[in-house]
């Protein structure tokens, strides 16, 4: 779509779209066919953020700046069709880099972090005994079930192909009791052919030492990481959920 930045004594006050220009009258002038509603976003900013912005209300679209020149325009249409690009198709969940993203906004607001890791059990041999299509309806449904018991302020996404991860503000101990609540409503759930599923679950989190941390995104890799870790070694010891890490954020290294 075609946008064009309408401009008062060097301010911008509207924006002309292609469809303005289709509906107006041929006499209006741009002030009477622009659309006042539009916010603006800086050109590093990520496309999550963009979204939120746009889904705050008040606009129809972004106009993109760096060092206070417009540099482009986002509408709604067109950051959909990106934002779909990071949305898993089989389960409806987010992509990974949606939980990074969050975590990285959880920092820099000063929050603290824990990540669940999710891994199915025995989900190869699923799939080869009762096919992929089977084994893509209980991929989408663990995912219904994670998504409907998340708390709010919480994110899920699909991690790969049968792991899944939740974001919370919260430490990993009181991650514990949500862990556990959310493996016991997926062993409890009637699943395909009464397949019987279990999920095995890891935890990683801590407290901040320091109000500013150097290395935001590799602190949150390293999480992630950790977490993925514990719910292997849950599965190996069958004991469905491991803490793996409790300690300060501030100093997990790999």
């Amino acid at each position: 779509m075609d946008c064009f930045p309408v401009a008062d004594n060097h301010m911008i006050i509207g924006v002309l779209t292609r469809n303005d220009l289709i509906k107006a009258h041929p006499n209006r002038i741009a002030l009477d066919a622009m659309t006042g509603k539009f916010k603006e976003i800086q050109a590093n900013e990520s496309i999550w953020k963009a979204k939120e912005t746009l889904d705050m209300g008040g606009a129809d679209l972004l106009l993109v700046t760096h060092e206070g020149e417009i540099v482009g325009i986002l509408t709604k249409q067109v950051l959909n069709f990106e934002i779909g690009k990071h949305i898993d198709l089989l389960t409806g969940l987010h992509k990974s880099d949606y939980i990074l993203y969050k975590s990285l906004e959880f920092l820099e607001q000063g929050k603290e972090i824990s990540v669940v890791f999710f891994d199915i059990n025995n989900f190869g041999c699923i799939n080869k005994e009762f096919g992929h299509v089977v084994g893509d309806r209980i991929l989408q449904e663990i995912a219904q079930l994670l998504k409907v018991n998340t708390p709010e302020e919480s994110y899920l996404c699909r991690y790969g192909g049968d792991e899944f991860a939740l974001l919370t503000a919260n430490y990993a101990e009181d991650c514990k009791a949500l862990a556990e609540k959310l493996l016991q409503i997926i062993r409890e759930h009637q699943f395909p052919q009464n397949i019987d599923i279990s999920v095995s679950a890891g935890i990683a989190g801590g407290r901040r030492r320091n109000a500013r941390m150097t290395d935001m995104y590799e602190t949150v890799s390293n999480l992630i990481n950790i977490a993925s870790i514990a719910s292997t070694k849950a599965k190996k010891q069958q004991d469905n959920l491991v803490l793996g890490y409790c300690g300060f954020i501030d100093e997990i290294a790999i």
